[in-house]
């Protein structure tokens, strides 16, 4: 059921990918043309129990991505084990986070995301992230800081893979 859940997360976020804003990412030309393509996977956080999906595209005319993260927030509704209702339908929805800036240099990215409310807590939150780049994937961590001083940072591990080379199209 999650790969059901995830791969219709990953349509949704694919046709919307052209009507998001475009995300800047700097770095020699050279990096910047490694990320070329259609990127997909998944990020997950054991502190928090969010999970969800990544869909990024950069094409080889530009220096701007277009793309974003799918959070999927865990459920804080109970399901009865006799409930005939599956359990991601008792989900709350996920969330569409935008990618705000990216960096990339000799196989190293990095980034943040638009600022965004958390699903716990109600506050603002804040995501870099950082990741090396071997051929057709990418793998990495994140940290999420609140902007509730009283509440720690949280980490978590994220990875995509090359789907599509858009620099053939």
């Amino acid at each position: 059921m999650r790969h059901i859940v995830s791969a219709l997360a990953l349509g949704v976020l694919a046709g919307c990918a052209g009507n998001l804003p475009p995300v800047k990412v700097e770095g020699p030309a050279q990096s910047v043309a490694a990320l070329t393509g259609e990127w997909t996977g998944e990020y997950s956080s054991a502190e928090t129990g969010r999970s969800g999906s990544i869909y990024f595209r950069l094409t080889a005319t530009n220096d701007t991505a277009r793309g974003d993260v799918l959070m999927i927030p865990r459920s804080t509704i109970p399901v009865p084990s006799d409930s005939r209702i599956p359990e991601a339908a008792m989900r709350p929805a996920p969330t569409p986070l935008l990618i705000s800036f990216v960096h990339v240099s000799d196989n190293m990215v990095s980034g943040t995301l638009e600022p965004y409310k958390s699903p716990d807590c109600g506050c603002t939150l804040t995501t870099v992230f950082h990741g090396r780049l071997r051929g057709n994937r990418i793998d990495g961590d994140f940290v999420t800081s609140h902007s509730d001083p009283s509440m720690g940072p949280q980490s978590g591990k994220w990875w995509v893979t090359r789907s599509k080379d858009v620099a053939t199209k």
